[in-house]
């Protein structure tokens, strides 16, 4: 997870099942993160999804040092 860009566009567009967690190394969570769109028929999915697209924002709004400090602690949605 070293491109800033490649993880803001993952965290807008994928936020809802969980890739921005595998990319970070967060299997467990990003697999809780499917389960949980599925058993609450989607609606953990808009609501990861909604917060994945301000989570994008803000990092492609970052600066590269800004974004290195705080990739290791970067969360967002259910489970957060």
């Amino acid at each position: 997870m070293n491109n800033k860009v490649l993880f803001g566009i993952m965290c807008i567009v994928f936020n809802s099942i969980g890739v921005p967690n595998f990319m970070q190394g967060n299997v467990k969570t990003g697999i809780l993160r499917i389960v949980l769109g599925i058993v609450s028929c989607g609606v953990i999915g808009i609501i990861n999804e909604i917060k994945g697209i301000i989570l994008g924002i803000q990092i492609l709004k970052m600066t590269e040092e800004e974004f290195n400090e705080k990739k290791a602690t970067i969360t967002s949605g259910i489970p957060a």
